[in-house]
């Protein structure tokens, strides 16, 4: 082992030969364990797909006014496609164990078709009034919300708009997704590094 160069990607944690005394042959068993230096995946995958995980959840947060969420949300969901690309090509073609990371990069990839598909019908749902059950789910939010005098004419002047209750559920649909994202980065996290 005097001669060995060190090597970027594995640095070797324990040799040992040793010499077979039953045997009359002149054999070796040489053992070398090897273990992979993780710093560069961590910085170059893992750290930015951690990151764009929690990033696509702050789509709920952007303004429906400014034509940009649906377009962040697709953002992300291209971004996760190339992460899982990238890492279907840095891995061997194996059916029988599926990685941990590939695991958890795709289901990231599903959280974020998810997102995609409720921020385009959050979106859709502004062209009616709100639904009731909507309404109820947003009740904290509609109290201050001024309604209005009741007329005789029609209840239908009394409902809110949908103006008045969107932030709140785009605030709601932040939460869910946030905590959803921080739940699923740390069991995947710690079943990485165990």
């Amino acid at each position: 082992m005097d001669q060995f160069e060190e090597n970027s990607e594995f640095e070797v944690s324990t040799e040992r030969i040793t010499e077979p005394i039953c045997n009359t042959d002149s054999r070796l068993l040489i053992t070398i364990n090897l273990k992979r230096r993780p710093l560069f995946h961590i910085f170059t995958i893992l750290l930015p797909v951690v990151l764009l995980h929690f990033l696509s959840s702050f789509v709920f947060l952007l303004p429906s006014q400014s034509g940009e969420k649906t377009s962040m949300a697709v953002s992300m969901l291209l971004s996760f496609q190339l992460f899982l690309s990238i890492i279907r090509d840095s891995l061997p073609e194996n059916s029988l164990t599926v990685s941990l990371f590939s695991l958890y990069v795709s289901l990231a990839n599903f959280t974020s078709v998810v997102i995609v598909i409720v921020n385009i019908l959050l979106l859709r749902m502004t062209e009616k009034s709100p639904p009731k059950w909507i309404v109820r789910l947003c009740k904290k939010a509609l109290r201050n919300v001024d309604i209005g005098s009741v007329s005789v004419e029609g209840v239908e002047e009394t409902r809110p708009k949908w103006e008045d209750i969107e932030t709140e559920l785009n605030r709601t649909c932040f939460a869910c997704f946030f905590v959803f994202s921080i739940g699923l980065t740390v069991v995947a996290l710690g079943m990485l590094t165990r």
